[in-house]
């Protein structure tokens, strides 16, 4: 979870001052190949947070002195199926540091166009070639939704949300606009038969730009599926798999997170897909998803996806009310956040709302905390990555707190050392993320070299992992530990990944595992579920001790400080 201060400006408006760089520096990043400049600009800004705006303030200078006069053409259609070219790899980076910069509408402007772009092209969706180019657009999709979370961080305000400019206003009409002009030219090919995708192949983008104010309403008419009646909550029943209290709900002992949803280096797949597999994980039992404010349109999707069920009072919500700028609390503003969440998840409840405080210098988060309890519409309240120290202020201030959600797994071992004995006196459960170390802890990782931070499939997740394998033991352990998981799943005939989730779950402190879901991108229901159907047992817990003795866990404690501490 990560916080971007930026400024609203114009980027690359800066005084007038040209920096010197040591010759010797200069011959080493002129050197250095490209894989090891990102490894090192990420571990600069992991370690010295103050420095982000700085390099943020550089790109956006890099950004305008490189913008180009016109977006060029994009897609290539001289061999039939369009296709992308190097000028849309180049524009998509370009819109993508963009809105990483906080610069929505600057990206927006060139989204409008590849919009544009992409309606005057033929799509042939029997075709192979068809299919291949929809799934471009399924990512295209994902970066409209992103982009529509850059502008709304443009909005905040210590106070609330401002409104628009003028020109903020006609950049989103124009966008929509685009929207609304494809759309209508796909349902135009639809009635005359003509070649073209059934499923509109922006749609959860367009359900994003609905939430902005500027233009006209059609693109909201058009998307009539869109348009349904907000469920009413959880209703706790029976159980399929091992499950545990929170608050007044029985809920499954296993998670889906949705932390996908907010950023397509995970991959992007259309509502359609999504929709799914978020059917075929409750039909399975996996009943509870976690997610938050700013996880890109999760709330949206996953609230259009429970309220169209007929089931809907069977799946359950955690989501988050995240604070990572300075706010003044007010009962109006936190009513007005919980009034955004529920209606982002279409609902008139929710079940589940954790909370994120970013600057325990500002002790507001104890009054923020009680207003979340009190507030009728919040069934329960939950924390997120909260250490034990400030957990437990508010649980002194008589706040009733149903779980905190930390990072916890047979790496990060930070759990174990002080909350845990909290959690026990107080009842609290918590509800862990990274337990498989953003998919480290699996049999593919086996007897491999370690990968390098930027290898064409490492996402977010793994580099962030990898980054903790190394603090924890480095990778020659933990490919110990590894065989030694295999060893134990080889003799129940599960695999290392459930060995290590079934571990977690071990601790009696531990409510549920959050484990990430790609929707409509993969799925691992089936071995998900093998979680419940064995126990460590004492032989088994003792061999994985053995590996975790000789790793540096209370070193990590010590230098990373308690739960949540890496992200302030």
């Amino acid at each position: 979870m990560t916080s971007h201060s930026v400024t609203n400006r114009e980027p690359g408006k800066d005084s007038a001052k040209a920096p010197h760089t040591n010759m010797m520096v200069d011959c080493i990043i002129a050197n250095l190949p490209e894989e090891a400049l990102r490894s090192i600009m990420r571990g600069l800004l992991g370690g010295n947070p103050s420095i982000t705006s700085s390099f943020q303030k550089q790109v956006s200078n890099y950004l305008t002195s490189t913008k180009p006069e016109t977006i060029p053409e994009l897609f290539d259609t001289s061999q039939g199926s369009p296709k992308p070219n190097s000028s849309f790899q180049h524009i998509q980076s370009r819109y993508r540091c963009l809105m990483g910069c906080g610069y929505g509408f600057e990206s927006v402007k060139i989204l409008t166009e590849i919009v544009r772009q992409v309606e005057a092209l033929e799509v042939d969706a029997s075709e192979e070639d068809g299919r291949a180019f929809l799934e471009v657009l399924e990512i295209v999709d994902g970066d409209i939704v992103q982009s529509v979370t850059a502008i709304q961080k443009q909005f905040s305000t210590g106070s609330g949300v401002r409104s628009m400019i003028v020109e903020e206003s006609e950049t989103v009409a124009e966008f929509k606009e685009a929207l609304s002009s494809l759309r209508e030219k796909q349902s135009a090919s639809e009635h005359s038969k003509r070649n073209f995708p059934v499923d509109f192949p922006f749609e959860r983008g367009m359900s994003r730009v609905e939430s902005l104010d500027g233009g006209d309403d059609r693109v909201k008419s058009t998307n009539t599926k869109a348009v349904r009646t907000a469920s009413t909550g959880f209703v706790s029943g029976g159980c399929k798999l091992e499950s545990v209290r929170l608050g007044t709900a029985e809920v499954p002992r296993m998670f889906m997170g949705l932390w996908q949803f907010s950023s397509p280096a995970w991959g992007s797949a259309s509502k359609s897909k999504i929709n799914k597999h978020l059917r075929q994980h409750v039909d399975a039992g996996l009943v509870a998803y976690d997610m938050a404010d700013h996880y890109g349109d999760a709330e949206v999707t996953f609230g259009q996806f429970r309220s169209s069920q007929p089931d809907s009072e069977k799946i359950y919500c955690a989501t988050k009310w995240a604070v990572f700028e300075p706010i003044k609390v007010t009962p109006e503003v936190v009513a007005a956040n919980v009034t955004e969440r529920i209606t982002a998840l279409n609902s008139t409840s929710i079940e589940l709302l954790q909370f994120h405080w970013q600057d325990y210098g500002d002790k507001q988060y104890i009054e923020a905390s009680q207003l979340l309890e009190q507030d009728p519409r919040v069934s329960s309240l939950g924390l997120c990555n909260f250490d034990t120290e400030h957990m437990n202020e508010i649980l002194d201030h008589g706040i009733k707190v149903a779980s905190n959600q930390v990072q916890f797994s047979l790496i990060d071992l930070r759990p174990t050392f002080k909350i845990a004995e909290s959690c026990r006196k107080h009842q609290v459960k918590l509800l862990t993320y990274g337990s498989l170390c953003g998919g480290f802890l699996a049999s593919k990782w086996v007897k491999k070299p370690a990968p390098n931070l930027f290898d064409k499939d490492m996402t977010p997740s793994h580099r962030k992992y990898l980054e903790m394998i190394t603090i924890w033991g480095g990778w020659s352990l933990f490919q110990e530990l590894l065989e030694q998981l295999a060893f134990i799943g080889k003799k129940y005939g599960f695999s290392i990944s459930c060995v290590a989730i079934g571990w977690v779950l071990d601790h009696d402190y531990v409510g549920a595992v959050i484990i990430g879901a790609r929707m409509g991108i993969s799925e691992h229901i089936e071995e998900n579920l093998k979680v419940f159907s064995f126990r460590l047992d004492g032989e088994d817990r003792e061999v994985i001790q053995k590996a975790l003795e000789k790793s540096r866990a209370r070193d990590v404690f010590e230098a990373m400080g308690d739960c949540g501490a890496e992200y302030r």
